[in-house]
């Protein structure tokens, strides 16, 4: 799971050809459609946010295994970074080596932390001012029975007070076919190093393995997978558990797709923005394209 999660980074490491362009092909389903504009960033641009992306409807937040930027929507302009964002105390104290897809919520950046080299037994979500993109010192562990193999995302349902995270591998005979809740104000409140309780289990109408990021809009969850032969986003009913397929991300075979984020407006303007990384040697490129729903 760690060797494709921070594929990015290994492979930004050959940067040759920053002059190169690499457009992603068109839209791929009919109900949702890829927007021409795209961003396109290589060489230490694309590996400082080559995992995930959140947003507060002015800002991007993006981070990459160990670091964070903030940068604004119109124009990209780069405000705050954090090159090693992982606070050393708790890379000491649990060996944490990796940031995975991140969420927005109230002039704070939630970041879900893994210790991939350790074997995944310390799953935590720390709290990093948005502003600043500096640690809090705020830091929550989750129930390890409920997320073996790490925590690769988290979003956060502020009208629902909940934040989700959910097993990397799902399988519906184990039972981790599900989205794991937990209080938003557990989050906010609870010591440092608490750990925070579960408040329910979602169970998926169907085991969705591999979700690289997941966001909310409108009362669903929107879920980016990246499954050998299926680089789609999927919706998912937080009452029922349904999961719907919506469209297939406009990438290569095997460009590896991360986080996802969304932003709305109102009306009938909103959009999901999902990162990926090309394949091949367009795996120097991170993109962040942005789909809306015809």
């Amino acid at each position: 799971m760690k060797s494709t999660r921070t594929r990015a980074g290994l492979a930004l490491g050959l940067v040759i050809a920053i002059g190169l362009t690499a457009a992603p092909q068109m839209a791929s389903a009919a109900a949702w459609t890829r927007l021409p504009d795209y961003q396109r960033w290589t060489g230490f641009n694309a590996l400082e946010r080559g995992q995930g992306v959140a947003t507060d409807g002015t800002y991007y937040y993006y981070n990459g295994p160990y670091s964070m930027v903030k940068a604004t929507i119109s124009n990209d302009h780069e405000v705050a970074s954090s090159a090693a964002a992982i606070p050393s105390q708790l890379s000491s104290q649990f060996k944490v080596d990796h940031i995975g897809d991140i969420d927005y919520t109230g002039g704070l950046v939630v970041a879900p932390l893994e210790d991939g080299k350790a074997g995944y037994q310390h799953p935590l979500l720390a709290l990093y001012d948005a502003n600043t993109l500096g640690y809090t010192g705020r830091y929550v562990q989750l129930p390890l029975a409920t997320m073996p193999g790490g925590v690769p995302w988290v979003s956060v349902d502020e009208a629902a007070g909940l934040v989700y995270t959910a097993p990397w591998n799902q399988d519906v005979a184990q039972g981790t076919n599900q989205i794991v809740a937990y209080s938003l104000n557990d989050l906010l409140t609870l010591p440092a190093g608490s750990t925070i309780p579960v408040v329910k289990t979602i169970t998926l109408s169907r085991a969705l393995s591999r979700i690289q990021g997941a966001t909310m809009l409108r009362g669903k969850l929107y879920a980016s997978v990246d499954i050998k032969g299926d680089k789609s986003v999927y919706s998912i009913d937080l009452t029922s558990g349904a999961v719907t397929w919506e469209f297939n991300q406009d990438v290569e075979p095997g460009d590896e797709v991360q986080g996802i984020t969304a932003i709305d407006r109102g009306g009938n303007d909103f959009q999901l923005d999902v990162l990926n990384v090309g394949s091949g040697w367009k795996s120097i490129f991170m993109y962040l394209q942005h789909y809306k729903l015809n």
